[in-house]
């Protein structure tokens, strides 16, 4: 049997295919960036503007499982609102099925061997020579070249089994054998499109029937949904609710779809579509189709349903100010202390995420905060947009306090009445530098982000030495924090420590300037490392006066 059928070929395409639609993945989000964020963030204001946000987005990205993850990321972030991010989802499924119409258009009509050439000789060469936005273009067309490569060898070794394999002792097995094995093929490899392109050989060699193919695309449509609910599991209750979305909208046209699989086959055939392979991409086009029809009227109830559903186990951001009535001045106070050293130690964790930094101090300050949603948030996003949640419940609890009578407290001294306003407005002015600092580092991440991904060494090399000057500040830093005592000795130390900070990045400003023009780095890398020296020394100035006003 093994003689006419070449396992290997097969097992090496699927992995080129897989290997290469990633690096077009990659390629298209290095491209769209933060224009493609920004395109799904202001495209979805209404349902049905997010169901063609959706279309087109998986459309240019290819990839329903990468749109559906930003979505997510959005929603857990509080940035999109639930019942827009399940238009976009219900788009990205209609979207997806674009890439089977373009492979049955190009990829089995043509001579690959035309094109995979000269896509690796550009690809290559232009990845080897160029820099920035060139490579990237150069990954894609890499990219593009290794899935029609990964195509080939799937379409070659299937078709040998033609010589071995009579259609007949296939048509056997009941369709729903088929969409098991198309479901759980999909979650294993984590692509519906990889699933597809197997389906489109088998079918174009003549290996299965239509029915078959089309009860393996249906699998394929189910399967590929284990993508967002392992995306779901950490994070914000919006992502949950979200992905919940996808697999009721998804089991449920599915289900229908595998229904009536005969009835939508015929009408198919009747509309004069001859090749098989196209019938199947039909197919697949028309019940996800049919399934934005069904649901788009109802999108506002569905959204409503899955918030009622779905809610969050925990409601509360804060770990202390919920616990304590603000009426109890001594008590409360007190967890406005904590809370605020609660929120500053949110802050730190998230500046270290952001600039990738191991801060073993961080892990003595106090077990209690590694109960933190922000902690646990999924993305850098989410857990700044906790960080400021938390924010606001703190300032709230405080104006609570503030609106007690201090007077008529009889356990509260005259003395005490006068210095806890200004204690709870030092506290909140902790908070807002706090917040401060965090903000200077999210208003850079696209810059940090860069400099991670850079092949540039004179330009990473400024960069480690910025990292580095950081991460000795951040050890005393974090042992401030730790610290219970108000004391001058502490504030001197901590006033030594801004004064490091602005002497360092002074003289790294006047680094780069006296270095303008002799070093290897263009005119926008230059200016770039100046913005992120301008913003390192902002958030640690503003992290050190968080912890001097606490």
């Amino acid at each position: 049997m093994f003689e006419y059928f070449d396992l290997w070929k097969l097992l090496a395409g699927l992995g080129l295919f897989l290997f290469g639609m990633r690096q077009l993945e990659v390629a298209l989000e290095k491209l769209a960036g933060k224009t493609f964020r920004r395109f799904l963030k202001e495209s979805t204001d209404r349902p049905i503007r997010s169901v063609f946000s959706g279309i087109i987005s998986t459309t240019i990205v290819q990839s329903s499982s990468l749109v559906s993850l930003i979505v997510m990321a959005f929603v857990g972030a509080g940035i999109i609102p639930l019942v827009n991010a399940i238009g976009v989802v219900l788009g990205s499924n209609l979207g997806t099925t674009f890439t089977g119409w373009i492979v049955t258009t190009l990829g089995f009509k043509l001579d690959f061997s035309t094109i995979i050439f000269p896509l690796f000789a550009f690809g290559g060469l232009s990845f080897g020579l160029f820099k920035g936005r060139w490579k990237s273009i150069s990954l894609l067309v890499l990219g593009l070249a290794l899935l029609l490569m990964g195509l080939d060898f799937m379409k070659d070794s299937v078709s040998t089994l033609t010589k071995i394999v009579d259609i007949n002792q296939l048509s056997g097995y009941p369709l729903i054998v088929y969409l098991l094995i198309g479901m759980v093929f999909t979650a294993i490899i984590q692509s519906s499109s990889a699933t597809m392109m197997l389906t489109l050989s088998a079918l174009h060699a003549g290996i299965i029937p239509l029915p078959a193919a089309a009860a393996l695309v249906i699998g394929a449509d189910l399967g590929t949904t284990s993508t967002v609910l392992l995306g779901s599991l950490q994070g914000a209750v919006g992502k949950r609710q979200l992905a919940a979305a996808q697999v009721v909208f998804n089991v449920f046209i599915d289900t229908l779809a595998f229904l009536f699989i005969l009835p939508l086959l015929s009408v198919i055939e009747k509309l004069q579509i001859q090749d098989p392979l196209y019938s199947l991409v039909a197919f697949h086009s028309l019940f996800n189709l049919l399934g934005l029809v069904i649901f788009m009227p109802f999108v506002k109830q569905y959204a409503q349903l899955l918030e009622g559903w779905i809610t969050e186990i925990n409601s509360h951001i804060d770990l202390y100010i919920h616990k304590v009535p603000e009426t109890v001045i001594d008590a409360a106070l007190e967890a406005l202390m904590l809370e605020t050293r609660h929120l500053l130690y949110l802050v730190v964790r998230l500046n270290a995420r952001f600039l990738s930094l191991h801060i073993e101090q961080i892990d003595t300050i106090n077990n209690e905060f590694e109960k933190s949603d922000a902690v646990l948030a999924f993305t850098k996003l989410e857990h700044y947009i906790t960080i400021k949640k938390l924010e606001g419940d703190i300032i709230n609890y405080a104006h609570k306090i503030q609106s007690v009578n201090l007077k008529d407290d009889k356990t509260v001294t005259k003395e005490e009445s006068e210095i806890y306003p200004q204690r709870i407005d030092s506290l909140m002015k902790a908070i807002r530098s706090g917040v401060d600092s965090a903000k200077a580092l999210k208003d850079i991440s696209d810059d940090l982000d860069y400099f991670y991904l850079m092949d540039n060494k004179e330009l990473s090399d400024y960069f480690e030495v910025l990292k580095g000057s950081t991460h000795n500040l951040y050890g005393p830093i974090v042992n401030f924090l730790n610290q219970q005592q108000d004391s001058e000795l502490l504030k001197e130390e901590l006033d030594d420590l801004i004064l490091k900070s602005e002497i360092f990045h002074h003289e790294f400003a006047d680094n780069i300037y006296k270095k303008m023009g002799r070093e290897k780095l263009s005119s926008l890398d230059l200016s770039t490392l100046l913005n992120v020296n301008k913003e390192f020394q902002t958030s640690e100035k503003a992290l050190i006066k968080a912890l001097e006003l606490l």
